[in-house]
């Protein structure tokens, strides 16, 4: 194994720390109270470690959000709904606290911005032709579409089934997407 190796593994060893680390806080704290600093301690490394890796506490929450965002970006372009979508509605049900640091400002607005990046990455696929708006308009419109019916019910407001949730968000998502680019 060469030096390189061990460092680039010693490395994303501390980067999954610092990302746990942030994660609990957010679970015990809300978004505004979570600090570098108690990252830092948290995550047992020094703050000059930590912004080797993240510059700010946003970019902690926006590394955080892409995979589980990416499970509802799936939907664009996909025929069926994607099975990891139903695993992320239930994770995400299953950790209401959660749901109500993130599915608040500032926090929302990050997170809308990153589920945006991934459907304008998906949306790049599909696009044959010039679309009538830019492609992130689109993606931020279907971004927005989407928590507008999650929201509720990841908070516990409204009672439907995962299975109809994810149908839901499936169609409204693949209806934008054809509404604006023809599909």
């Amino acid at each position: 194994m060469s030096t390189n190796d061990s460092l680039d593994r010693r490395q994303e060893k501390t980067r999954q720390a610092i990302r746990r680390a942030f994660i609990e806080l957010l679970f015990e704290l809300n978004y505004n109270d979570v600090t570098v600093a108690a990252v830092a301690q948290r995550a047992n490394v020094g703050r000059s470690t930590l912004y080797e890796h993240f510059r700010t506490k946003s970019d902690m929450l926006r590394d955080s959000l892409t995979m589980p965002m990416s499970a509802l970006a799936a939907v664009i372009g996909s025929r069926d709904v994607p099975a990891q979508l139903g695993w992320w509605l239930q994770h995400f049900k299953e950790r209401q606290a959660l749901g109500r640091v993130l599915f608040y400002l500032p926090a929302r607005d990050i997170m809308l911005d990153v589920l945006a990046e991934l459907i304008e990455a998906r949306l790049e696929k599909l696009s044959d032709t010039p679309p009538p708006i830019p492609l992130r308009l689109l993606a931020s419109q279907i971004a927005a579409a989407q928590f507008a019916v999650l929201t509720p019910w990841i908070l516990g407001q409204v009672s439907v089934s995962q299975t109809v949730l994810a149908d839901v968000i499936h169609r409204t998502s693949q209806g934008l997407v054809a509404a604006v680019l023809g599909d």
